[in-house]
This record gives structure tokens, sequence and C-alpha cells, in this order.
């Protein structure tokens, strides 16, 4: 499980709580009848005491329509300055808990999806070494956190996951959307391509090459593993290798691609990841 997804998860559900509280703050504030009877009392008290002190210049009827009054002027302005669209702030504050939420899910499901492809990967054989959530400095570019980097024979497996429920639609120029049913209804929705995120990680990796690994010809594969069981991938990317993770294993023992790196190369890469790894 990713660390960094486990903070973020924590961070959201610090935020809906601060939401909650603001919205049972906003529930328990008085309303007009018991703020009007709070504010009534002392004032028409005020007023009563004016009455007896002034001589005859207020009659009781004057002094109790005065107090009476300004209870509801003060009252007024006290909800106008204290409580002002109560309504419309609880509904904002309810839509940014139920955004708050989805995001959750979201990215409950991203950890799932990367503990499945992580099993599936623990079933590699010995001659490849598997690290799961990786971070990894970079001088030219930020950091890069990597869902799995698999090393074996036949180079670096760099895999980027995904967890979607339902279809996924690539176009020939490599535009992704999902088709998902919602409420009895098929939403069609763009979604942005992992191709920026896989290029980004793979500048990263090969500068690590560079600096660590001198003169080394180290085979870079990446690919985006879908993986949440319902997924269906309709088209191909033209720059991306997009797989589900039923077929991650195939792909990595792929007899097409040769033997590039000795058991002690393998060891040594798997070894400068796991001491340059930020996390």
């Amino acid at each position: 499980m990713s660390q960094h997804l486990n903070e973020q998860v924590g961070e959201i559900e610090e935020k809906i709580t601060y939401y909650q509280h603001e919205i049972e703050k906003l529930d328990n504030q008085k309303n007009f009848p018991f703020v009007y009877i709070v504010v009534a009392i002392p004032t028409t008290i005020v007023f009563i005491i004016l009455v007896i002190i002034s001589n005859g210049l207020l009659d009781f009827t004057s002094g109790i329509t005065g107090a009476l009054f300004f209870s509801l002027l003060i009252t007024c302005a006290y909800l106008v300055l204290y409580q002002p669209n109560k309504d419309e702030i609880r509904r904002q504050l309810v839509h940014n808990i139920k955004s708050l939420r989805r995001k959750k899910n979201m990215l409950e499901a991203g950890m799932r999806g990367e503990q499945a492809v992580a099993h599936h990967l623990s079933w590699l054989p010995k001659s490849f070494v598997v690290i799961n959530n990786i971070q990894l400095p970079s001088k030219k570019y930020q950091a890069q956190q990597m869902d799995h980097l698999v090393i074996g024979p036949k180079g670096v497996f760099h895999l980027e996951t995904k967890t979607i429920n339902g279809m996924v639609v690539i176009s020939p120029n490599g535009d992704w959307s999902t088709i998902k049913a919602v409420h009895n209804s098929v939403l069609r929705e763009g979604m942005e391509s992992p191709h920026h995120q896989v290029q980004r990680h793979e500048r990263v990796l090969r500068e690590f090459f560079r600096e660590n690994f001198t003169g080394w010809k180290i085979p870079l594969i990446s690919a985006v593993v879908m993986a949440h069981p319902k997924s269906i991938i309709e088209g191909e990317d033209p720059r991306l290798t997009v797989i589900k993770k039923d077929k991650l294993l195939d792909f990595i023992n792929d007899d097409h691609l040769n033997d590039q790196l000795s058991e002690q190369q393998v060891n040594q890469i798997a070894l400068k990841f796991a001491t340059h790894s930020l996390g």
C-alpha cells in the first residue's frame, strides 16, 4: 500500500471531519424566535426601568412597544451579521464533503489496484526483483512516485497502475475516455492519458541509469496496467502499452524479449533503487 496514497486519504478524512463539524455548528445556531426572546427579555427590562425613572415622560405602553421594536432590530442585525446565507453555506459544505468522498473512493480504489498488481508480481520467478511504490529523486526534474518497478534479466519494467471500473476507450491518436453505467444511463467522460505521466517517470529513470550505471545498456519497458477486474480496453494507444493485470506476467516473461542483464546486474540495479528511494 502506498504511503503517499495513505497520506492523501488521511488528509481527505481530516477535511471531511472539519466540514462535518462546520455543518453541526450551522445546525446548532439558534433560530429567529429563540434569538428574539433572548434579546427581548433584557431589552424589555431596560425599557421598563426607563419608564419608571422617566417621571411620566414615557408611559408603560410606549415602553413595551419600544422594547419590542428595538429587540426586533437587534435580532435582525444579529442574524444578518452572524448568520449570513446559512442555507447556501450548508449546501456548499455538503457539496465539498461529497466531492471529497468521491476523491477518497478513487484513491482507495487505486490502492486496491496497486495491491492487486503487487500480488500478481509476487508470482514472478526468483530472477526478478519487484519494488512497489518507489519515489525517485532527480537533479533535473521533480521527484517521481512510481507504482511498480520490476528488475529482471530482460530489463527494467516500469508499470503504472490504473483502476477503472468500466470501459476505457482509446482513440487512434491516443485520446482516452471512459464509459460507465451511472443511474441506469451510460456516461461517457474524457480522461487524461497516462502518456505524459509515464514519460516523466521514464525521464527520471533514464537519468538514474546514466548517473549510476555508466556504460550499461539497461532496457526500459513501460506499461499501463489496468488493475480493476471489470476494466474493458477498447482500442490501442499508439504511444503506450496498455494491458490488463491478468496478462501482466505473460508480458514480463515474453519470449520475444531477449535477456540483457546478468543476475549480478539485476541485484545491483535493485539495490541502487532501494538505497536512492525517497520513500
